[in-house]
């Protein structure tokens, strides 16, 4: 008996043909066209690419925030073009980098915005949606933030208190265009890590645009891989590694992708040489030397005047030269004794 597949299979959100663009001059600049992507229920997915490529504009496509210039865009079947505006903002919600300029409203005020699809801007909350803003507030970490106006928060808070106002609205969709932005690094880290927790506690599908292409490698279910006028490259991030499709992507002189660490490279001007001797070459102390070398222009030669040995059980660097050898106790040690030898 033959074994036959599933046929027609209906995608949560599904792009067909998709060209987006936006108005330029007397006509339309086109950055991306026959787009053909389909999204999962509880899937974070990472819009990543150099700038220009379209993420931005793909992202506010989808949020129909800007039409797209043609084919169809179905989520869960209905064509999202076709329905009324308050159907779509039970469907998607949008938070957008320029949304980190408001009015003065407290935490909880503005977190109780995303109930108008369901209220109207002078409807009175009901007792569910009480239920909703509380639920929101708790997952995104900001109890006993609710009587604070939003700008006496941090940047990283402020972010937080968009995502909860998403979550409010209570749609099967969020977009987030760069929600990262205006963060450092822990703050960064921290909402894409709360965005892939939302993600599969509530089954909400997430798209968020973002240069954080290495934390997003971490987190992301999927990533479209967008290349200018080229389309997009979709999977999930460790095939892309292995399959090359980030060496060609993000091709550069001064820069390569490592396939190990999943972090890239510069390339540096190597213009000096150094001999080195290493008892385990994969050790820390050995890799962050290595690292230090090559920051500073140097080569592995063995024939090099100058060398340097890495003593991991007496935790130290010996740096040598003809009959002269000196002990150094840290890598800038060592760095700084190479220089005296060399002149």
């Amino acid at each position: 008996m033959p074994v036959t597949g599933i046929r027609n299979k209906m995608h949560f959100l599904q792009l067909s043909d998709v060209s987006v663009g936006y108005p330029a001059g007397r006509g339309t600049k086109v950055v991306q066209s026959a787009l053909s992507l389909t999204a999962e229920e509880g899937e974070l997915i990472a819009l990543i690419g150099k700038n220009g490529c379209g993420k931005s504009t793909l992202l506010r496509s989808i949020a129909c925030l800007q039409p797209i210039l043609q084919g169809s865009l179905l989520l869960k079947g209905e064509n999202l073009w076709e329905i009324s505006h308050r159907r779509r903002a039970k469907l998607l919600s949008v938070v957008l980098t320029e949304q980190q300029s408001v009015a003065s409203f407290t935490v909880r005020e503005l977190i109780s915005i995303g109930r108008d699809p369901y209220t109207g801007w002078l409807g009175s909350l009901s007792e569910k949606d009480n239920r909703i803003i509380d639920e929101a507030i708790g997952m995104t970490y900001l109890n006993g933030f609710e009587h604070r106006n939003i700008h006496e928060l941090s940047d990283g808070e402020r972010q937080r208190v968009f995502i909860a106002r998403a979550l409010a609205q209570d749609t099967p969709v969020i977009l987030l265009d760069e929600p990262t932005s205006h963060l450092d690094l822990p703050n960064r880290i921290n909402i894409l890590l709360l965005l892939q927790k939302l993600a599969r506690e509530t089954g909400k599908t997430i798209f968020i645009s973002t240069h954080e292409l290495e934390t997003a490698m971490q987190v992301a279910d999927k990533l479209w891989l967008m290349e200018k006028e080229k389309g997009v490259n979709v999977g999930i991030p460790e095939d892309m590694v292995l399959n090359g499709v980030f060496d060609r992507v993000f091709q550069h002189p001064s820069y390569e992708f490592d396939k190990e660490y999943g972090s890239f490279v510069v390339q540096k001007l190597l213009d000096k040489s150094i001999a080195t001797r290493v008892q385990h070459p994969g050790s820390l102390m050995a890799r962050w030397t290595t690292k230090a070398l090559t920051r500073k222009g140097f080569r592995i030669s063995a024939t090099a005047p100058v060398g340097l040995q890495v003593d991991e059980e007496r935790r130290c660097w010996v740096v040598s030269c003809e009959d002269e050898s000196v002990v150094a106790h840290s890598i800038g040690e060592a760095l700084q004794q190479i220089s005296r030898f060399m002149g």
